[in-house]
């Protein structure tokens, strides 16, 4: 990376990374207002970096890795819930999230610029435990299928909200700079799809069969987490 992407991306990441604490706090207003400049806090990060390069996107001194040997999530049998969360964090910033099958376990793996993938796992890591609390506070005593349902009914409004954080770090950019996003960021997708294209070729994942009840009590309950709300993202498999 050059000097402003070495210094820029692990700063930027502390400050959500404390944001985001503050958000598992007891004063509700300061962990509402953490949570929900998280996303914007990285995406804004993310387009003045862009915006600042001296390079092109086929010259960025980041690049685009399949980063199987740092999985984001290992275990003997990987939860929906949490594919699913993988999916919707990695698509919001920049990344594919794919599952591997290996000899006794699977794992869930990022592919993307190493500080994408870092924004990726700063939301993680605060999102699985706020996801598991929810569960567990609306949950006392049900099965583990209606813990699934519920959790990717959380999953998918987070989702949703998630893309408001992104959506006004743009907004908030000069008319001049608005102009140069738009290809900025279509010429990082295309990178990532090409990646994805010649070196993984990646199959198509089914569909996840959930609680229906459990799921709509889960996307009334992501209400808690304080994130905003925002649009639907695109869901890659």
């Amino acid at each position: 990376m050059d000097e402003h992407e070495t210094r820029g991306a692990p700063a930027a990441l502390a400050k959500v990374r404390k944001l985001l604490a503050l958000a598992t706090s007891s004063n509700p207003h300061e962990a509402a207002l953490a949570a929900a400049r998280a996303q914007a806090m990285i995406e804004a990060h993310r387009l003045q970096a862009w915006l600042a390069a001296a390079h092109d996107v086929a010259d960025d001194p980041d690049p685009i890795t399949d980063a199987r040997d740092a999985p984001l999530e290992v275990a003997r049998k990987l939860r929906k819930w949490k594919v699913a969360l993988a999916s919707a964090l990695a698509d919001v910033n920049g990344c594919v999230a794919y599952t591997l099958s290996r000899e006794h376990d699977e794992a869930i793996v990022l592919v993307g610029r190493a500080r994408d993938r870092g924004a990726v796992a700063a939301l993680w890591e605060w999102l699985v435990k706020r996801i598991e609390w929810l569960s567990a506070t609306h949950g006392a005593g049900r099965s583990r299928q209606w813990h699934d349902g519920f959790r990717i009914g959380v999953v998918d409004e987070v989702a949703e909200r998630l893309g408001e954080g992104s959506a006004k770090a743009t907004s908030e950019l000069s008319a001049t700079a608005l102009v140069a996003v738009d290809p900025l960021r279509a010429a990082h997708r295309d990178a990532l799809d090409r990646f994805v294209l010649e070196n993984l070729g990646l199959a198509h994942g089914r569909a996840m069969r959930v609680d229906a009840a459990a799921y709509r009590r889960g996307r009334g309950a992501a209400a808690d987490l304080p994130i905003g709300a925002g649009k639907a993202l695109r869901r890659r498999s």
